[in-house]
């Protein structure tokens, strides 16, 4: 009898441990993400009764950037993918999608397409994204991307910019990160449309059509 007590404290440590080891082997839950939508007034119509298309290419992105993992920023400039919160499908895919999406939005017109486009469409402008940044530290969203903005029809480059932000993330969990993220390609997106009206402007009337 006077062993009971040490019996049944090998017993309860036992059982923690078996607790502990459960624990441990339980597979770790992945969340799927996507970039939100973003909703902006229009800048202007001059793209009002335009016949031609705005194509935007493919997105590039740097080879760090091209898992599904989200990215986080560590100290010393060191990056590590999640693997438990991951975008739901291609990030480039994504980008692209939200960017054609935001400019039918500012330049009110349905004339925006993702490449191939239409099958039969006259590209008159072509927009081209690299991406080398987009990932998150925990308190802010970093991006950096060049954007090339072209006329088709003159084959020639009409504008070639750098955009860079660094944008606060909201909640310090992923659902701030991605949050941040959407409203940063909503703003990489209204610059590339103001480039776009600059462009039309500044080229003679005849040279606008279609």
């Amino acid at each position: 009898m006077n062993n009971r007590p040490a019996i049944l404290r090998t017993l309860s440590l036992l059982a923690l441990c078996a607790l502990a080891l459960s624990a441990c082997a339980a597979p770790a839950v992945t969340t799927l993400h996507t970039l939100q939508p973003v909703r902006q007034q229009p800048l202007a119509r001059d793209f009002a009764g335009f016949g031609g298309m705005i194509l935007l290419m493919p997105v590039q992105l740097a080879p760090h950037l091209q898992g599904r993992g989200l990215i986080d920023q560590r100290a010393a400039g060191e990056a590590r993918a999640s693997a438990t919160h991951i975008w739901a499908g291609p990030l480039d895919q994504q980008i692209g999608q939200q960017m054609v999406s935001n400019l039918k939005d500012l330049l009110a017109t349905d004339h925006v397409a993702l490449y191939p486009g239409p099958r039969f469409g006259t590209i008159r402008y072509q927009l081209e994204v690299e991406m080398s940044e987009f990932s998150g530290n925990g308190r802010t969203f970093t991006t950096t991307a060049v954007y090339t903005l072209s006329d088709a029809a003159a084959q020639t480059i009409l504008a070639r910019k750098t955009f860079r932000q660094e944008r606060n993330i909201d909640k310090p969990e992923y659902s701030g990160y991605v949050a941040s993220a959407s409203q940063t390609i909503a703003d990489l997106s209204k610059e590339a449309a103001a480039a776009l009206l600059a462009a039309r402007r500044s080229q003679p009337a005849s040279a606008t059509r279609p």
